[in-house]
């Protein structure tokens, strides 16, 4: 029933899907080539290097926040210093200017005040991150035990980033589905894709959802569940970056509120270093 109160809708999209579906269904074209080596995360910390390949996301949710909260705290140890060495408190600017500057006696409880008020707002930065940081966490945990490999492929429509910037985008194929049902759904969304009208709402944001993943099944009706059309998939640069990379991991939401996540699937070199160096933390840990 769910299947289809999502399908209704999408007969009121451009492209005339349930036209184009209708035409593929009867007239299927020539197979689609697709990876068969299918790519599978070992670990959830596997998962979180697909997620987070350069460390970036570490960063800034705990690196960075921890900094910022060490900056006030160094300054209250400072503040804290001077008072102690000047007990009258106005000449504690001279610590940090210079015996010949004084500043008025409020200023040193004004200082501490802005310090004071500094390192709270870190604390609730760093006390929000750590939480986000927890949410993120079990992202990658659904991602590990949820996602599921699709072959990625080039679709006609190209995504203009304007200033003369533009950027490929995707059919993601399930790798479950058998290689007929697999080419009919390609064969339908890049057809639906090749239309001007599409392409134009595509590039007005008005047929985009928040994550620019949509499913085949709501464009042309749960017959075509194992396919989404990708916006953009992490990782992903121009077309020539994209030859290196056939797989994706795309990962239902865990509410409605959500949309499908795509995951970037390191390729070669990449893939096994990233591999061999969690195998070797695992030892190192097992080995304690």
């Amino acid at each position: 029933m769910r299947q289809k109160e999502r399908a209704e809708p999408a007969q009121q999209l451009s492209g005339r899907p349930a036209t184009v579906w209708q035409h593929i269904a009867e007239s299927p074209g020539t197979g689609l080539v697709r990876a068969r080596e299918v790519p599978r995360p070992e670990s959830v910390q596997e998962v979180a290097k697909w997620e987070d390949p350069d460390g970036l996301g570490k960063v800034e949710l705990h690196y960075a926040p921890a900094f910022w909260a060490l900056l006030p705290l160094t300054a209250l140890g400072y503040l804290a210093w001077g008072t102690v060495t000047h007990p009258g408190g106005h000449d504690w600017v001279g610590t940090v200017f210079g015996e010949t500057v004084h500043g008025p006696p409020w200023s040193h409880w004004f200082v501490w005040a802005i310090v004071g008020i500094w390192l709270l707002i870190a604390l609730g930065v760093l006390a929000l991150r750590t939480n986000l940081a927890s949410e993120v966490r079990k992202d990658n945990q659904w991602i590990f035990e949820h996602g599921t490999a699709h072959t990625i492929h080039r679709s006609p429509f190209t995504h203009d980033g304007g200033e003369g910037f533009t950027s490929p985008t995707f059919i993601a194929i399930d790798h479950r589905i058998d290689d007929a049902q697999a080419a009919r759904i390609h064969q339908a969304l890049y057809t639906w894709l090749s239309d001007g009208t599409v392409q134009e709402q595509l590039s007005r944001r008005t047929l985009r959802r928040p994550q620019g993943v949509i499913a085949a099944q709501d464009i042309f009706g749960p017959e075509a569940t194992g396919g989404y059309y990708v916006e953009s998939v992490p990782g992903f640069g121009s077309a020539d970056d994209f030859e290196a990379h056939r797989w994706a991991l795309v990962t239902e939401p865990r509410d409605e509120r959500s949309e499908p996540n795509v995951t970037t699937v390191p390729c070669g070199k990449k893939l096994r270093r990233i591999r061999s160096k969690l195998r070797r933390r695992a030892a190192r840990r097992s080995g304690q």
